[in-house]
């Protein structure tokens, strides 16, 4: 566990921390702030590529994150529109809510349902057991996709208000502290929802070996 906290904890500063620092640094060095913006986005795509390459697979979110910088490169290129440079966050932002909210709709289980299975590793048959057994375990997750699709469209939308509304220098460290109480909410939210459910209780405990047919 110790070991997973530091790993998601050294992402979060690389993907979350580095930008941000980046652009200021680069501001401070007179860069103009399109180019800040744009060059400030390198450290999570590259590593997304250190991942490419030692590990030979890359997620969804690395080929997003691929794909706003090659995005933001274009916008930079056409337009050296500084505003529009900073709600690319945005977008993901507005994309992952249409996918979480699609999800209830659409396939069998909902993205945070599918999420949670994929991060607990040998516990995918109790969910699934769970799944079908407990409606309260299916409304639960169906409960945390709607708080966490709606979430990150209020999240987008308050990131493009930002964006257009206030100075340019203003918008990088604000919407990383925004992201950055969004998440920590929406964790808290799934946090309670599930302690009170029972989840942690009868879904997260260690895995059990089962016998073998014909032992006891």
């Amino acid at each position: 566990m110790g070991n997973e906290f530091r790993s998601s904890l050294a992402v979060l500063l690389l993907d979350l921390g580095a930008p941000v620092g980046g652009y200021y640094l680069l501001r401070a060095f007179a860069v103009p702030p399109v180019w800040a913006l744009l060059l400030s986005g390198l450290p999570p795509a590259l590593r997304v590529l250190y991942t490419l390459v030692t590990r030979r697979r890359v997620d969804g979110i690395g080929l997003l994150v691929l794909m706003f910088l090659a995005v933001g490169l274009a916008t930079t290129l056409m337009t050296g529109d500084a505003r529009l440079m900073l709600v690319r966050g945005a977008w993901f932002s507005t994309l992952a809510g249409v996918w979480l909210l699609a999800s209830l709709v659409i396939g069998q289980y909902p993205t945070t349902y599918q999420a949670a299975r994929a991060l607990l590793p040998g516990r995918g048959s109790r969910l699934d057991s769970a799944w079908e057994e407990r409606p309260s375990f299916r409304r639960v997750w169906q409960t945390l996709t709607v708080a966490w699709g709606v979430g990150s469209l209020v999240h987008s939308g308050l990131s493009i208000g930002m964006a257009y509304t206030l100075p340019v220098d203003d918008v990088p460290a604000l919407d990383a502290g925004l992201s950055v109480a969004f998440f920590v909410g929406l964790q808290v939210i799934t946090q309670i929802l599930l302690l009170r459910e029972g989840t942690f209780r009868q879904v997260m405990r260690p895995p059990t070996v089962d016998s073998a047919p014909g032992q006891g």
